[in-house]
């Protein structure tokens, strides 16, 4: 008797998430993208402001530079020659594999753009339902897999911060000289 055995095919999946932060409060902002793998599989492509979508759509609307990318990777500003919508940041490894971003791994990614912090959490202009920090993943090269889609999410900028933590500051004294007053 013959017994065939049948396994289900394991897939790789492929997920990110990631944050955009920059130091700066006015333009030009120089931005950093932390970006971890989440997936069970490799990254070798991170387009930020970017989608596939018929023609693809780029969510920036200056050009970007000072594009900063890991080691054996490349990144530029793709634009007017690639759609003439806006702009994008595609960043790819050129080394081969020993360059993808591994399954638990990180990589940091920057460029310099005069978008503030509340320019890059708006919608973007033309596509309402897709915020400006859309991004895709792909497994190696672009667009050589189906990708991943999501939303590089952006770190308050630092005078939101301080002046968020001035706010703090200020209610809590007025509460302890209430209390103080009270007492």
């Amino acid at each position: 008797m013959l017994v065939f055995v049948s396994a289900a095919p394991a897939w790789a999946q492929l997920s990110a998430t990631a944050t955009i932060s920059t130091a700066q409060t006015s333009a030009p902002f120089n931005y950093t993208i932390q970006l971890h793998n989440t997936g069970t599989t490799t990254i070798g492509t991170l387009w930020f402001a970017w989608i596939p979508l018929g023609p693809t759509y780029n969510f920036l609307s200056s050009q970007a530079s000072n594009i900063t990318v890991p080691t054996g990777w490349t990144g530029f500003s793709t634009g007017t020659a690639f759609g003439g919508d806006g702009y994008g940041i595609e960043m790819y490894d050129i080394g081969g594999s020993g360059d993808l971003i591994a399954s638990g791994g990180n990589a940091t990614f920057g460029f310099t753009d005069s978008e503030s912090h509340t320019q890059l959490m708006q919608n973007a202009n033309f596509i309402t339902s897709d915020k400006v920090t859309t991004s895709f993943i792909y497994v190696n090269s672009p667009e050589g897999d189906p990708g991943f889609q999501f939303n590089v999410q952006v770190v308050p900028e630092p005078s939101g911060m301080v002046l968020a933590g001035l706010g703090g500051l200020a209610g809590l004294t007025i509460w302890r000289r209430r209390r103080a007053a009270a007492a």
